[in-house]
């Protein structure tokens, strides 16, 4: 059984996200603010990674002395705008101190964990093998434990198996990876043709970031009802 219908989802997202823009964006000035000095220097990185993977000379770029405290506050920035969001979708905007980001070290410890897990996991099969696409199929196969996102942003235990249906998880990733990605390389394609701004590529990214977050939000929601109803 599937319970998590595709299209009203999406619509449920979009009407949310408008409904709840003015909150939406209070939450995001401190984690943006902080992430700056690591979003300037991002493109740079991205070069030097693009580099070594097609197996060029890699760029000469000199990174700042305070790369890696950068890339802390960047971190840190993510992680807590992404609890407020879920926190905001689950309990309410009650829930959130709109310019107050997160400060509970116990979540920002399980929210960190529980993310190199999800890279890691995804990430290594790719590197012993080189095969690219593994990276999908582990990642179709832990997704269920991203939900766990949403019990450490509302304070409750990590849960390590959540039964869905297969035709349920199919639709969780075509949502959270599938759909975000087709729309990415879409408007990537549709820029670079018509000679757009760079500039909309990035809106266009920050746009499905915000809506990925809130949209498993809110799958979480249906699931969990779900299971209290079975």
């Amino acid at each position: 059984m599937n319970i998590l219908p595709i299209n009203k989802i999406i619509l449920a997202s979009f009407a949310f996200a408008f409904t709840n823009f003015k909150k939406i964006l209070e939450m995001s000035v401190i984690p943006v603010a902080i992430s700056i000095p690591f979003l300037t220097i991002f493109p740079d990185m991205l070069e030097i990674i693009q580099s070594v993977y097609a197996g060029e000379k890699v760029v000469d770029i000199q990174m700042p002395e305070n790369m890696m405290i950068y890339l802390l506050l960047f971190s840190y920035g993510y992680l807590s705008l992404s609890i407020n969001v879920y926190r905001l979708v689950v309990l309410g905007a009650d829930s959130v101190s709109s310019f107050v980001p997160v400060l509970d070290f116990n979540k920002i410890i399980r929210f960190i964990a529980l993310t190199l897990f999800v890279g890691l996991a995804t990430m290594i099969p790719v590197m012993i093998t080189g095969v690219a696409f593994l990276q999908l199929i582990m990642y179709f196969l832990i997704l269920p434990l991203t939900l766990n996102f949403i019990n450490i942003s509302i304070g409750l235990p990590s849960k390590y198996n959540w039964g869905l249906s297969f035709p349920t998880q199919v639709n969780l990733f075509f949502l959270q990876v599938i759909l975000p990605s087709i729309v990415g390389m879409l408007f990537s394609a549709l820029i670079s043709s018509v000679g757009m701004p760079i500039a909309l590529e990035w809106v266009v990214k920050v746009i499905v970031f915000y809506w990925t977050l809130i949209n498993l939000a809110l799958c979480y929601q249906l699931i969990v009802k779900q299971g209290a109803n079975s």
